[in-house]
């Protein structure tokens, strides 16, 4: 074969290998992941988030796996109130003092969520100690987002302390200050939050025990597992400063990990309260207070932080004892945590469950 000849071949044969490629399947699904990503996903770090979404219409999320993150971290914590004496303190001391001893607790999950028990009005208006309507204003709001909360829960008996306008207008401005309002004081099934994180879409349900039944949170569980989404309920529910779920509790949950939620986490009580794994399911009654001015007991001072990690086989809950003093959240001391990890029933403060 003469040397003309050979790089005759050779360059046909170049030529043919390319078009194949261009046109192959493999090479267009390669592609059509690629303008996915571009498309629909927001880098925040590591991770990859797509935007949140309101329950309404059938959720939709694209599901892209990253192929860096084996787990997915979801960070909770308790009630959340910036009203009476927490806004005397941040009007004093700063936007950062509430959170200045627990930033890296806020900052190292995938997710952080809260529970949000209050409303919010442009004027500022300070209560008194004893009033028991709470409101604050957009800028302790936006704090929130600074802090790095992603999802607020407005399903409980203190979203409405001002009527639904206002109500409305608190679900704007945390939308507008960057996070994702869910739930509601009285149909928190209608306003349920997506998130998708590492390819997986989570659904957040509120539900609020005082204003309305199990039926409609059942029917949207529902709806969201079809749409084969992970689905956590966040119930507002239970008797005040007890440390043991109540019967209705209990039922409850039952009723929603049977539904098909994948964890419950709940809050109301003010105090820490058992957690039960029903059918391989979390179930926590409550993570008591993270940020509020009930001074008058440890029990009300004390808190939990819950870091749940989501895998392929396994859940993993790691508690994280809290305790609140003059409106700054901290992490306990050795001999508190103990007590209320034992509270908690989970000495270890490590709960694993295969899926």
């Amino acid at each position: 074969m003469t040397p003309k000849l050979a790089i005759l071949l050779t360059a046909l044969g170049l030529t043919v290998l390319i078009g194949f490629l261009v046109v192959s399947p493999f090479s267009k699904a390669n592609s059509s992941i690629e303008i996915s990503r571009r498309a629909h996903l927001t880098m925040a770090g590591d991770r990859i988030v797509t935007a949140g979404s309101i329950h309404g219409s059938t959720p939709t999320a694209d599901i892209v796996p990253s192929p860096n993150d084996s787990s997915t971290t979801l960070e909770f914590v308790g009630d959340i109130m910036l009203a009476r004496n927490v806004e005397q303190y941040i009007k004093l001391y700063g936007t950062e003092y509430p959170f200045a001893k627990v930033g890296d607790l806020l900052s190292n999950s995938d997710l952080l969520i809260g529970n949000f028990e209050g409303t919010v009005r442009e004027k500022e208006n300070i209560e008194g100690t004893n009033v028991m309507n709470f409101d604050t204003t957009p800028g302790n709001v936006s704090m929130l987002a600074t802090q790095g909360f992603d999802l607020l829960s407005l399903s409980n008996n203190h979203a409405d302390d001002y009527g639904r306008a206002t109500a409305e207008l608190t679900r704007t401005t945390i939308t507008n200050a960057g996070m994702t309002p869910f739930g509601d004081a009285w149909e928190g099934g209608k306003f349920v939050a997506h998130k998708t994180v590492n390819g997986i879409t989570f659904a957040f349900i509120g539900y609020h025990a005082f204003n309305e039944t199990t039926a409609g949170i059942v029917e949207a569980i529902k709806l969201e597992k079809s749409a084969g989404n992970f689905v956590i309920v966040m119930p507002h529910w239970g008797v005040e400063y007890q440390h043991n779920p109540s019967s209705s509790q209990i039922f409850a949950g039952h009723q929603f990990v049977d539904a098909g939620a994948d964890a419950v986490i709940g809050g109301h009580p003010h105090v820490i309260e058992t957690v039960e794994t029903y059918k391989n399911v979390p179930i926590v009654y409550s993570l008591g207070n993270f940020l509020f001015d009930q001074d008058f007991s440890e029990a009300t001072k004390s808190g939990l932080a819950v870091r749940l990690t989501v895998e392929a086989d396994k859940l993993t809950l790691k508690f994280e004892p809290l305790y609140l003093q003059k409106r700054q959240m901290m992490p306990a001391s050795e001999e508190k945590a103990k007590q209320m990890l034992e509270t908690l029933g989970v000495p270890t403060g490590i709960l694993e469950i295969s899926r």
